[in-house]
């Protein structure tokens, strides 16, 4: 065979080979929740902040805001994240402010701005059984939490 052909049969197969193959393309999207705000789901796109009576759009790291009478999507609103109490809402879209009402009468009035409960779910119940004693001190080794409630009688 001269040259010519050999070139031209492997192209062929090469050409063959790349055809027959089957294409595969795999994109990962990995929208994950802010260091300062809850946890989400793969469908969550939003927070609604009462602090700023706004949103932080997750997928695009964006707050949704109203600067002017107008809504806004700002990289850097120039907010401290670390106040904020940020409410998972269920809204998927580009318009979230046409819920902003439901928001504000839902989460106005509530502590931290979150439902009855959700901040215990969020902080965690590290202090709230406590009622302000130290159980770590020396004092209550070994006294747990009877609240002196037995019914042993007489003394210890």
């Amino acid at each position: 065979m001269n040259p010519f052909t050999r070139i031209s049969l492997a192209a062929a197969l090469l050409l063959l080979a790349g055809v027959a193959a089957p294409a595969q393309a795999q994109v990962n999207v990995n929208i994950s929740a802010p260091a300062w705000g809850p946890a989400v789901g793969p469908n969550t796109q939003y927070y609604y902040i009462p602090e700023v009576d706004g949103y932080y759009d997750v997928r695009d790291r964006v707050y949704v805001v109203q600067r002017n009478g107008r809504w806004t999507r700002l990289a850097n609103a120039g907010y401290n994240p670390r106040t904020f109490h940020p409410v998972v809402v269920d809204y998927v879209g580009v318009q979230p402010w046409t819920r902003i009402e439901e928001y504000r009468t839902k989460y106005k009035g509530h502590p931290h701005g979150m439902p009855p409960g959700q901040a215990k779910k969020y902080y965690g119940r590290n202090n709230d059984d406590r009622r302000g004693h130290d159980y770590d001190d020396d004092r209550y080794e070994g006294h747990g939490k009877g609240h002196d409630k037995g019914k042993g009688k007489g003394k210890h």
